[in-house]
């Protein structure tokens, strides 16, 4: 696979014409400053991961236009990932009244920075400053050489002369169409989304229901596996997450057109966090009513993935920040787990042929990194005993692997993972051996 270089350029985007591109020929980003400084397009290969609305594409409104009367109705759902200020609401003066908002969720952003270097291009757009929240956002996006890894960095500043105490809530909206035989697009019934379920959550069943039927399908935990799982049942509704710390995860997968969005971010276990103290929510367009309008009426066919921060008290002229990671990928089914070098479709898995001297390895994943497949024998101290080449891999492709080996003495696990262009070795998968 020729790799090409980074780049950073301006371009008309859907009908924009003042579009911000970065790309690393694996991963290409299209940031629109003026309407809320979105990501709108964020294509692995040529897969478009995020949904737009087609009849808002290329258009601008004026502030009053966004306002409208203040209702949900009003507001302009161009689609794409955006950053608001968690928690949302409208009965007291410490919630974000949007959408609609005509300062940070649909007003211009100016574009600080668009360049190349050390291997990188990245984008950094700021917001203007909001008086009612006391808010001014920045928002950061980087893509480096031969990796289909996005670096999301959200800050927070106080315009304030007093403090203020916000968390930053991260929402980036997901396609989950297909076009049906009689060319009308349809909800994609094959797509879904993954997190990990906590095992000490404070909600009984790993979950809140914020939104919606109680009894929504879509909403499930499963015991074997250790998710929460929302497969798109085109139901309207939305659940939070009290993800386990350190480190937290949530994907959603396609595998109808075979690719995954996953998104990495670390988690503040001594921290509050908003909305009944979640750290990722979903929400999904459906069949049913919300203020005044009616999905079952729009042909909006999407999920949501949301990361949020910790609720911080930021002094005048403070900050606060969010580091997200987009990890973009091959998939055929959905998403069990996200580690350091891929998405896990399915697990390592090791089966003892022939009295225990073979052994059959299987498993299916989506690598982040262009590099080496290596199979790394681990005694019970986790030093490697003996390493296997096994193949090359690439974001694009997905990694399938069931081979025979023959059994290592003295080695109790077999982990298989990404040497990168580094030589870095990233972990896909990881097995005790029978």
């Amino acid at each position: 696979m020729e790799l090409k270089r980074v780049q950073a350029y301006r371009g008309e985007f859907l009908g924009w014409k003042d579009a911000c591109f970065v790309t690393n020929g694996l991963v290409r980003l299209a940031a629109v400053p003026d309407i809320g400084g979105r990501i709108m397009g964020c294509a692995l290969g040529p897969h478009e991961f995020f949904y737009v609305d087609p009849e808002l594409a290329g258009k601008l409104f004026t502030p009053d236009e966004h306002q409208g009367d203040g209702s949900l109705g009003a507001w302009k759902n161009y689609g794409g990932d955006k950053t608001w200020p968690a928690p949302q609401g409208w009965e007291r003066d410490d919630q974000w009244h949007g959408p609609p908002d005509p300062v940070l969720d649909s007003g211009p952003y100016t574009v600080d920075e668009l360049a190349v270097g050390d291997g990188m291009a990245r984008v950094r757009m700021t917001s203007a400053p909001d008086p009612r929240t006391g808010v001014q956002i920045t928002r950061q996006f980087i893509v480096r050489d031969g990796s289909s890894r996005v670096f999301v960095s959200l800050t927070f500043r106080n315009t304030r002369a007093e403090p203020i105490r916000w968390a930053i809530w991260d929402v980036a909206q997901l396609a989950a169409h297909r076009e049906a035989d009689n060319g009308q697009l349809v909800y994609e019934p094959t797509a879904i989304v993954t997190a990990p379920l906590n095992p000490n959550s404070t909600f009984p069943r790993g979950f809140n229901v914020m939104f919606g039927a109680e009894d929504n399908p879509q909403w499930q935990a499963n015991a074997q596996t250790g998710l929460f799982e929302a497969p798109y049942l085109w139901h309207i509704g939305k659940v939070g997450l009290d993800l386990a710390g350190p480190s937290g995860w949530i994907a959603f997968a396609n595998p109808a057109a075979g690719f995954a969005f996953c998104e990495t971010f670390s988690i503040d276990a001594g921290a509050e966090y908003p909305d009944q103290g979640v750290s990722a929510e979903v929400w999904t367009t459906g069949a049913g009513v919300v203020g005044n309008l009616d999905y079952s009426r729009q042909p909006v066919y999407l999920m949501e993935t949301e990361a949020l921060g910790p609720l911080r008290t930021i002094p005048p002229g403070g900050s606060s920040s969010l580091s997200i990671e987009w990890d973009l990928c091959r998939a055929d089914g959905k998403v069990r787990g996200v580690n350091a070098g891929g998405a896990e479709i399915q697990p390592l898995r090791a089966q003892a042929l022939q009295a225990g001297d073979w052994l059959r390895l299987t498993g299916t994943f989506g690598a982040f990194e262009h590099g080496d497949l290596w199979l790394h024998w681990l005694d019970e101290a986790g030093t490697a005993l003996n390493a296997h080449h096994v193949g090359d891999c690439d974001p694009l492709t997905l990694v399938r692997l069931d081979r025979v080996f023959a059994a290592q003495p003295g080695a109790v696990r077999a982990t298989l993972g990404v040497n990168d262009a580094a030589d870095h070795f990233r972990t896909l998968g990881s097995v005790l051996l029978p």
